[in-house]
């Protein structure tokens, strides 16, 4: 039997104010620690009394991955300016590898590592996800591979094939379909929260990177903190400036005498008529963070979007409850918006086969992967969260074990927090808590669309409601 190999090390370069934030992310590394995977250090762990420069250089020399923890502090920083050079050098040398983690929104693409492939995969920074824990996850699950590669090139054989979660290829494929038919304006993916739908959005957008496609995608974040129309233009210009090849930059900067909403639609329609349509290409617009805009700066917006659109743009979004209303209910201010054109297409709950490809990828036995599924009734979030961080209980297929990490886990503790401030939901579920009879009848209550979009409850049919999975009802318990 080949011998294991040695633990790749693993340093995380990060500025002191992202101590929290490196810390998080060191421990979604703790499963590949355990399985002697990697060795990893971070440089804000450097002891009291300790030469912080000697300490740090002695890991990063001795480095085969080198994690740049980005955000304004870090690039502004001279301590981390001098982690980056030494990074750089090693790379260079062909001696380590270099990962950008985007923690905190900045302007980094003109750093010195800006060229370099950066972590999460749709390159949204941790903390603009709506579940930081998800972008953590997809931070190490990328972190997994290169560390994977690493060791097969080390010592062949040694180790299983490096365990790729299911990329849900059938959605995946349909919102390609949908958004390549020239009479769809464009998608909007809905999804509970936990279900992912930034997986689905992220892998959509890696495929579209290649020049042959026929869609030219472009990724806006909108600013969530923005209280003016010129705060929220500003930044999906540089968004946009940020997206397109540098020859492209000319195209968008060509109207700065106007107002930041009419350089922004400027832009965009300077795009449309000239080099994206002479590439054969239509604009993508993929734009994440909508629930978070404000409703007077949102219809605007939308409006704009929707006459866009009759000159060939396209538009991808994805949300939860919020999304939806805008989908469905009429605009309060008689605007016409883009959010009525758009094709919904909803997320659901991991399949059997899903599951259980994730498990076996972490050596679960068949038993384990039908209890995981069992116990989480394929909530991505909770399958997740099993096998990212309590594998050894995966693997022993201890039920209460699995049951007693949910209840307690991440993903509960955040469902708890947004449900201590909601009391339709909290009746709901005070109401189901003891039903013994499942499926149970559906009402008409406001709490329960909400625990629908929450991911706690799901549709049995027209008239009656199930549990996600069967902890929710332990997780119920706590307002019965």
């Amino acid at each position: 039997m080949a011998t294991p190999p040695s633990p790749v090390k693993v340093v995380l370069s990060h500025a002191p104010e992202d101590e929290k934030l490196s810390l998080e992310l060191d421990k979604h590394l703790s499963v590949l620690r355990s399985e002697g995977m990697i060795d990893s250090f971070r440089t804000g762990a450097v002891g009291g009394g300790q030469v912080l420069d000697e300490v740090v250089h002695h890991h990063l020399d001795r480095a085969e991955v080198i994690l740049l923890l980005v955000s304004v502090d870090f690039i502004s920083s001279p301590r981390a300016e001098a982690d980056i050079a030494r990074a750089l050098a090693r790379q260079r040398a062909g001696q380590a590898q270099v990962i950008p983690v985007l923690l905190r929104d900045c302007d980094y693409q003109d750093a010195s590592f800006g060229e370099l492939k950066a972590l999460p995969k749709n390159l949204r920074p941790v903390n603009s996800w709506p579940d930081p824990n998800e972008a953590f996850a997809d931070v190490a699950r990328g972190i997994r591979e290169v560390v994977h590669k690493l060791l097969a090139e080390r010592s062949p054989g040694s180790i299983p094939p490096p365990s790729r979660a299911p990329a849900r290829v059938e959605k995946v494929k349909q919102v390609l379909q949908e958004l390549g038919k020239p009479s769809v304006v464009g998608v909007a993916i809905l999804a509970p929260f936990g279900f992912h739908k930034h997986q689905i959005a992220g892998e959509v957008l890696r495929r579209l990177q290649r020049p042959d496609e026929p869609l030219f995608p472009v990724r806006l974040v909108p600013d969530i903190q923005s209280t003016t129309e010129e705060r929220l233009y500003d930044r999906l210009l540089r968004d946009l400036r940020r997206a397109v090849p540098e020859a492209l930059c000319k195209v968008i900067d060509g109207h700065t005498e106007k107002s930041m909403r009419a350089r922004f639609e400027d832009a965009v329609e300077d795009l449309l008529d000239g080099p994206v349509q002479e590439a054969g290409r239509t604009l993508l617009l993929a734009v994440d963070g909508l629930a978070h805009v404000p409703a007077d700066e949102l219809a605007p917006w939308a409006y704009l979007m929707a006459r866009l659109s009759q000159r060939g743009l396209k538009i991808l979004v994805w949300g939860e409850q919020d999304l939806h209303e805008l989908l469905t209910q009429p605009d309060p201010g008689n605007f016409f918006s883009a959010f009525h054109l758009l094709t919904p297409i909803s997320l659901e709950a991991l399949t059997k086969d899903e599951v259980a490809e994730i498990v076996a990828a972490r050596g679960g036995d068949l038993a384990a992967r039908a209890l995981v599924h069992k116990e989480t009734g394929g909530h991505p979030a909770l399958v997740y969260e099993l096998v990212d961080r309590y594998l050894r209980d995966v693997r022993n297929g201890d039920r209460e074990a699995l049951a007693a990490r949910i209840l307690s886990g991440d993903h509960l503790e955040r469902l708890r927090r947004m449900v201590d401030g909601d009391a339709a939901a909290q009746g709901v579920l005070r109401s189901f808590a003891g039903v013994l009879e499942r499926p149970f009848p559906r009402g008409r209550r406001a709490g329960e669309e909400r625990l629908l979009w929450l991911g706690v409850l799901k549709d049995a049919g027209a008239t009656r409601w199930d549990w996600v999975a069967p902890v929710m009802q332990r997780f119920a318990g706590k307002w019965g």
